[in-house]
This record gives structure tokens, sequence and C-alpha cells, in this order.
């Protein structure tokens, strides 16, 4: 089997970067519009760049949409029915369901995926839902996405809800890094070391979570002593609405999720 991708974007080349590093004679095709994205991907991973789609379109080719959701109806519109029947296709759009890509290769097997950018470093975390397969492209479908990172079987239903947490959720942890280390240099630290301490804390702390399976609170509340300096941040935070604010963000983008597939 080949391993196909419709558009060479950052999360193509996240996913590409992976399937290199383990299987570095994996043959990968990669279509896009733009050549000169074309000709990079092709020098930086040895990938084989090609003039046009259609030799994406074979049942020896796992396809992987990687066009933005705006773009992909109106593609799919155009080449779905070179696509044949039985092909693995995997989409990356958000907010569209597997129901409306079915609309324009119902002939496809078909799985839904939700990556983020951290799969550029093979540290992603992708959520999968497939309705219609078989225990070996259900397989291929993992084995694809665990090349940059963690892998979950999650139900359609709580797609937007992924997105808004795991897909969209890397832009947050950024903001706030980039709030903690710009506060401390408010505070007179050197830049340098407080952007070092800031993702350090970050990386550390979650870390704790995964590593000691405790409750985010428990771990909190080891941190933060009576009437000392945590208690103090954690009520300035609170004041400021900084749970209220993930809510926000979260259901924000959960909302944008479900208007694209509208």
């Amino acid at each position: 089997m080949s391993i196909g991708f419709l558009g060479g974007g950052k999360m193509a080349e996240a996913i590409i970067a992976g399937l290199r590093k383990d299987n570095p004679d994996e043959a990968i095709l990669v279509y896009d519009i733009d050549r000169k994205r074309l000709t990079e991907l092709a020098q930086r991973f040895g990938v084989r760049a090609l003039s046009g789609p259609q030799e994406l379109f074979r049942p020896e080719v796992d396809l992987i949409l990687a066009v933005k959701p705006q773009v992909l109806p109106e593609l799919l519109g155009e080449v779905g029915a070179d696509l044949p029947a039985g092909q693995l296709v995997m989409s990356i759009a958000a907010g569209l369901s597997l129901g409306q890509i079915r609309q324009w290769i119902p002939q496809c097997q078909l799985i839904r995926v939700m990556p983020n950018t951290p799969g550029l470093i093979g540290q992603g975390v992708s959520c999968l839902w497939g309705d219609q397969l078989t225990v070996q492209e259900k397989e291929r479908g993992e084995t694809i996405f665990q090349s940059i990172g963690t892998v979950h079987w999650v139900e359609e239903r709580y797609f937007d809800g992924v997105t808004g947490v795991s897909g969209s959720g890397p832009a947050y942890v950024y903001h706030f890094i980039e709030a903690l280390e710009n506060a401390g240099v408010n505070e007179g630290l050197p830049r340098s070391l407080a952007r070092e301490l800031a993702v350090d804390t970050v990386v550390g702390s979650a870390l704790m979570v995964r590593e000691t399976g405790s409750h985010p609170g428990e771990l909190k509340n080891m941190v933060t002593s009576p009437g000392g300096t945590t208690i103090r941040a954690l009520e300035a935070l609170e004041e400021n609405g900084f749970a209220n604010a993930v809510y926000k963000a979260v259901g924000a983008a959960a909302k944008r999720s479900k208007e694209l597939g509208s």
C-alpha cells in the first residue's frame, strides 16, 4: 500500500514527517496546487510530488484529504467520481462529518480525523472515527496517525468538542506560555529566562498529570499553601475570569466547527 495526500499543508507535513521517521521507505504521494510547496516537500522528505491528483485515486493508495474544510466540498464535487470503490479515505477537514463526505464519495471507506499541530514533533493527538470499517482498515488508519503521536477512537458526536479541546487547544497553550513569559518580564526577569521557565513549567506540569494519573485539582492543591503565594495567584486568575475564558474559548471553537459542517 501507498499513502497519498491531497493537499500539502502543515498537517500533511506533520504526518509525512512522522511516517518518514518510522518508515523511511514508505511510498508517499502528494498533490497540491502550490508547485513550490510540492517541491519543498519532495526535497525535504523524499515524497513523490504529483503533477495532478489522478494517481492518488487508486485502490492501493490510502488517501488523506488534507485541504481546508471550505475547499473540500467543491473539490470532492469535481473529483469524487474518480475515486475507486473501496479506497480508504481519511479526512482531516474540521467540521465535515462522514455523512457529508459520503455524499461525494459513497463508494469509499471513510475515516474522519482531528489531529493537531504538535504532530510536527511527534507529540500530537489525533481523534479518529469510522463507522463502516474492517479491522484491517481501522488498523491502517490508526498506524498512520500513531506516527505523529497518540490516537483515540472517538464517536463522531464528540468531534466538535474534540476540535475545541485538542484541535485548537495548542493555540491556547501557546497563548498562555506567551502571557506567562511576558508576565515574568514584567517582574524583571530576562526574556530568555522567562521563556525557559514558562515552557519547562507547562511541560513538567502536563507530564505530572499524565504520569501520576492524579486529578489536576489535586495536583494544584499540592502547590497551594494556606495564605501563600499560589493561592493569591489563583485568586487573581479567577477574579479575572480565567476558567470562564477557557470555557468560552473551547465553546467558540466547537461552535465554529459546527458552522463549518453546516
